[in-house]
């Protein structure tokens, strides 16, 4: 049976919550909790496609004669680390983009940054799952003093349990969810796009996606993470202890993992392939 709530605050305060936070949007003077983004390592977290092709969207951004800038940034509430989004990347094939991180505080240089739990497969079927996002989030930035910067938010941190219902591993359909995905009896709730969805092991299985609505909000879908391997990365910032891995180079995902900087289960079951009309893709091959 399907559970949405507030977290708890042990959960708030758990080590696992620092992972997920609100990714923000500044557009000029405005300011705008636009989803939930997750951290897997030091300088790299992922979020949703759809969320910032929306922003983009309203504000017309992207375009040649646009004189508008967007800023993106990921905080973590229960740490005050915030981190400025310098690259992002994303692929035709599924609603992830993954986003390169740098300090834009103190405590975000100096914090450590764990390697999140991830596991390429979907969870099975019947099997629970939990999810944890930011909806309803209300951003202000008061303007009574231009030399402070202050920030007033208004924010849930919302848990959603349940079931997974059916698992789509190419695409569930044509028009709207064309990447590999799974439908859950979980209420995902707007704003909460991008969180993390975790299986019964905590591991990171996929990202909140698409919610259900009316009498059908118990029936929602989640992206798979594992499309997100063929995904390149910038690492913005050198990391002493993996000498292999150059700042300012790009990496995909599923180097990373093989590189041990990502700890993605299963990363050996993924490969690359050329499609027939040249484009390149990526396939996970099943657990024997």
């Amino acid at each position: 049976m399907s559970h949405i709530r507030p977290a708890t605050l042990y959960e708030f305060f758990h080590p696992i919550s620092t992972y997920v936070t609100p990714l923000c949007a500044f557009v000029g003077q405005e300011g705008y909790v636009i989803g939930t983004a997750v951290i897997l390592a030091p300088g790299i977290a992922v979020a949703a496609s759809h969320v910032i092709q929306d922003i983009l969207k309203k504000y017309g951004l992207g375009h040649k004669d646009s004189n508008i800038e967007l800023d993106l940034y990921v905080m973590q509430l229960n740490t005050g680390a915030c981190w400025y989004v310098s690259n992002s990347s994303s692929w035709v094939g599924t609603d992830i983009t993954v986003l390169s991180l740098v300090p834009r505080n103190d405590i975000a240089a100096n914090i450590k940054i764990e390697k999140l739990p991830i596991n390429v497969d979907p969870p099975p079927e019947s099997s629970k799952i939990s999810a944890l996002g930011y909806p309803d989030t209300k951003l202000t930035i008061p303007q009574n003093d231009s030399d402070i910067t202050k920030l007033n938010i208004s924010i849930t941190p919302t848990v959603s349990e349940g079931k997974v219902l059916d698992i789509h591993h190419s695409f569930r359909d044509r028009a709207i969810l064309r990447f590999p995905c799974f439908t859950v009896d979980a209420e995902f709730l707007g704003g909460m796009s991008g969180g993390a969805v975790f299986n019964e092991n905590r591991e990171l299985c996929g990202l909140v996606c698409v919610g259900g609505k009316g009498e059908l909000r118990n029936y929602s879908h989640a992206v798979s993470i594992w499309p997100m391997s063929i995904i390149p990365v910038v690492i913005p910032d050198p990391i002493s202890e993996y000498e292999d891995i150059k700042p300012g180079q790009t990496y995909k995902i599923l180097e990373l993992a093989k590189l041990g900087y990502i700890n993605m289960k299963g990363h050996e079951r993924i490969e690359f392939f050329e499609h027939e009309n040249g484009s390149d893709g990526v396939r996970r091959h099943h657990q024997v």
